[in-house]
């Protein structure tokens, strides 16, 4: 339960907004994400880099927390193909089919 509220919680870092979340997807598709996760210095190019470091901050976020190791697993591995995922792939799929639900 906790891994599938808590995936997430890395998108905390960037304080981005509403629309402030949709132009840095956007951008971080047009821009690749490698390039976006690079992304440094200050205002929306800065935040927008946190933002697609979403997981592996999340995930680092919640090991300082003590939380579940299925839990900082998940937030670190949740956008990754099925094949590179640590946990159990019947608790991966149901893990994604909630997060795209």
């Amino acid at each position: 339960m906790a891994a599938a509220l808590l995936h997430d919680v890395g998108k905390i870092t960037a304080g981005l907004g509403t629309l402030g979340r949709v132009v840095a997807t956007v951008a971080a598709m047009a821009a690749g994400h490698e390039r976006a996760s690079g992304w440094s210095g200050g205002g929306l190019g800065r935040r927008a880099g946190l933002y697609v470091r979403h997981d592996e901050l999340g995930a680092a976020l919640l090991a300082e927390a003590g939380s579940d190791e299925l839990t900082v697993r998940w937030a670190r591995e949740h956008h990754l193909p099925a094949e590179r995922w640590s946990v159990a792939p019947d608790v991966g799929q149901a893990l994604k089919a909630a997060d795209d639900d």
